[in-house]
């Protein structure tokens, strides 16, 4: 009696726990839209390679909407010389102009990049009420990524996470 008791709290809390944390474990896939890569004219290159959004309505918060968007950023080094990449730096422009920060977790350390290499890295945003999971975003990097401690001069690169239904 007592060990059936146990083993359904067990069972419970299990999928409580699953409730919670499938929507920050949703699968990462091509935007619906992507504005292709942002290049400099020194030979770096920036691309939104593959991203999730999640967007959770919440009655208590009308036109409030929760909105989780993970960015997979790729960054392409075609030049003889190392980089750093400050993934802090990163922003995410909303439909409105608002710019995100990120809430990666160590983000503040920088990425190094040697001459030649290309890495991935994904980023986190979070907000309420700025951004929607089927309007146009922009992944800025603003002065994050850098060539013997100077920005290198990037644009935006945008992208439709979902189409509207």
């Amino acid at each position: 009696m007592i060990s059936r008791k146990i083993v359904s709290i067990g069972v419970r809390s299990i999928l409580a726990v699953g409730i919670f944390v499938a929507p920050a474990c949703a699968p990462l896939r091509l935007p619906y839209k992507v504005g292709g890569p942002a290049a400099s004219r020194e030979g770096v290159e920036l691309a939104v390679s593959r991203q999730s959004c999640t967007q959770n309505v919440d009655p208590d918060f009308s036109g409030q909407d929760l909105v989780e968007e993970v960015v997979e950023v790729q960054v392409r080094n075609a030049t003889p010389n190392p980089l750093k990449v400050q993934r802090d730096a990163f922003r995410l422009i909303s439909p409105d102009g608002y710019g995100l920060k990120t809430m990666t977790w160590r983000a503040i350390d920088p990425l190094p990049l040697n001459g030649g290499e290309t890495k991935s890295f994904e980023l986190r945003f979070m907000t309420r009420g700025l951004l929607q999971c089927t309007r146009e975003m922009k992944l800025d990097p603003d002065a994050g990524v850098r060539m013997n401690g100077r920005p290198i001069e990037l644009g935006a690169v945008s992208f439709q996470p979902s189409r509207a239904l």
